[in-house]
This record gives C-alpha cells, sequence and structure tokens, in this order.
C-alpha cells in the first residue's frame, strides 16, 4: 500500500508536521507538492479536497494534519510491511471458521 502525502512545497504547517509525523514513526510514503506538479493538484481536486495536506493510503484518504489516523497507518506498517498479507490471513480464518468469503 502506497501512503501518499500531497502537500505545499512552502508555507503549509500541516504539511510539514505530517510529513515529520510519517518520517518519526517510519511509514514510508511519496510526497508530491500541488504547487509544482498539476497532475498532483489534479487529485486532490478530484478527491473533493481545496486545500492541503491530504493523505491518501489504499482506498482511504484525508484532509489535514490528522495523528490518529497517521498513528493508525505507522501501527499497521509496522505489523506488516504488503497489506495484501492481511487480506490472505482474513481469508483463511474465514476459510478455517466456515464462513464463505
Amino acid at each position: 500500500m502506497t501512503v501518499t502525502l500531497y502537500a505545499k512545497s512552502s508555507g503549509c504547517q500541516g504539511c510539514k508536521l505530517t510529513a515529520r509525523h510519517l518520517e518519526r514513526q517510519g511509514t514510508p510514503f511519496v510526497e508530491l507538492f500541488v504547487d509544482q506538479d498539476p497532475a498532483a493538484a489534479q487529485t486532490v481536486a478530484l478527491l473533493g479536497y481545496r486545500s492541503v495536506p491530504v493523505v491518501t493510503a489504499g482506498d482511504m484518504h484525508w484532509h489535514g494534519y490528522r495523528p490518529d489516523k497517521l498513528n493508525a497507518l505507522g501501527r499497521l506498517h509496522t505489523t506488516v510491511e504488503d497489506i495484501s498479507e492481511l487480506d490472505a490471513a482474513a481469508m483463511k480464518y474465514l476459510a478455517d471458521e466456515g464462513v464463505p468469503a
């Protein structure tokens, strides 16, 4: 699962806090600057946001500096490197319990 931080290259305290939070907890992420990358700005707009920071992780996305969500990403990252491993584990559990997947 790729974590992407859409940010401004300067003047955005929430962007800086979000990037530092991800770095500090060791969550790998890609940072794209909406004021330098028109495609990144378009993605943010298509998601329905008008300002940054915006974080996307798989199908999830949110706006603003959200320590609660960033911490959840950190826990997920330390639990399993590849989120597809969680899907496989869930499928096995459901199969073992006789629950149709």
